[in-house]
């Protein structure tokens, strides 16, 4: 009975390995005639527009290709006010306020603190006459919703001006 399975077996496998390769015949066909029968259809190009370069005039007697030399500004620091640059910075004024979450206060109504979470996930807490953020800014007031804080920035002319920032609590 072993004998007969066999036979039986290597012959019904050769048929249908026979009946692979016929049909791998059509494919190379198939291929052909998509090829011819296939159309392609592009849109056109829009024109290209015409690119006319101005003439250079040279209206200053400076040259273009050199870094220029900065206008000195008259000396006002003594007619304005500035920040004190001699004190010494603290923890807070090494990020951005805008970087800076108010988390909570401690206190009574009389000395109450703010906890000020840090954007490396560190508390800290300040009080009222403290300097946190990039721009000399100084604790004003803390109450058990906000913090306000006075920043100072440069008005590019040797003067300070003064704007005051609120941290809510979050």
């Amino acid at each position: 009975m072993m004998s007969f399975r066999w036979p039986f077996f290597f012959l019904i496998s050769s048929f249908l390995l026979v009946g692979c390769k016929a049909n791998s015949d059509s494919i190379p066909n198939f291929i052909g005639k998509a090829h011819e029968n296939a159309t392609m259809t592009v849109a056109p190009l829009p024109d290209m527009p015409i690119f006319i370069a101005d003439d250079f005039l040279m209206s200053t007697t400076r040259v273009p290709f050199l870094r220029p030399i900065p206008e000195k500004i008259a000396d006002v620091s003594r007619n304005c006010w500035q920040p004190n640059f001699d004190r010494e910075k603290g923890d807070l004024e090494i990020f951005p306020i805008n970087q800076l979450v108010m988390r909570g206060v401690m206190g009574d109504s009389d000395a109450l603190w703010a906890l000020i979470r840090t954007p490396e996930g560190q508390l800290s807490k300040v009080r009222k006459g403290h300097y946190l953020g990039l721009n000399h800014g100084r604790v004003l007031n803390i109450n058990p919703k906000s913090v306000v804080i006075e920043e100072i920035l440069s008005d590019g002319m040797g003067c300070w001006l003064k704007r005051a920032k609120v941290l809510e609590l979050q």
